[in-house]
């Protein structure tokens, strides 16, 4: 079974209880990328990653997997969490704690990015560079050397705009996250230069079309 039948058969499965799927199958974003950026990538683990992406659309954006009406919070929600369950506990049974770390603090990046409305490009980079984060772990690169973009964009989501003093921020309200959401692609593409990737043109493409959104 090749990649996208895999991850179309996966979502249908995971998305049974909430609905049918839909007529055309979902083409496979990140474990595709995934599958480009490793010669000998786990088809399994692949879906993996889809399974986690699709319960991050259903939360935040447009599900693939789901016709779910956007007022129907609860039901998106629910879906989601099943989602991004199945995903995580098919790559955690594998042993890969290094890796249900990355995506867990992946998932925890995007939920504060949505909750100060920043692009979603900053979200499609941050998926980008863990997706070839997985890999390079896979290679054996140290989790904190793949995990040190984390470290600077967590730190971002405290610290006041330039020129701007953390006592002004808080007087006038302005987000903390402003100017580190609009940065976030240009230090992961420079983070991502550092990775150690057989092959980083996949990657590179994808953050290429980040910046052209």
């Amino acid at each position: 079974m090749d990649l996208s039948a895999g991850v179309a058969a996966a979502l249908a499965a995971a998305g049974e209880a909430f609905g049918p799927a839909p007529a055309a199958a979902p083409r496979p974003r990140w474990g595709a990328l995934y599958a480009e950026l490793d010669a000998d990538a786990d088809a399994a683990y692949a879906t993996g990653i889809e399974l986690i992406y699709e319960g991050y659309l259903l939360h935040y954006r447009e599900s693939r997997a789901l016709a779910l009406a956007s007022e129907d919070l609860e039901s998106r929600l629910l879906a989601g969490d099943c989602f991004y369950a199945r995903g995580l506990r098919g790559i955690a049974a594998r042993g890969d704690a290094e890796a249900v770390g990355l995506l867990a603090r992946l998932m925890a990046s995007c939920s504060y990015l949505r909750s100060v409305g920043a692009p979603f490009a900053a979200d499609d980079a941050l998926w980008a560079y863990t997706t070839a984060g997985l890999v390079a772990l896979h290679r054996g690169a140290e989790p904190a050397s793949v995990g040190v973009l984390f470290d600077d964009v967590e730190a971002g989501f405290h610290a006041p705009p330039p020129g701007v003093s953390a006592a002004a921020r808080d007087a006038t309200d302005i987000p903390a996250a402003a100017r580190d959401a609009a940065d976030i692609p240009a230090a992961v593409r420079a983070a991502a230069d550092r990775l150690d990737l057989d092959d980083p043109a996949p990657l590179r493409r994808e953050l290429d079309a980040v910046a052209g959104r």
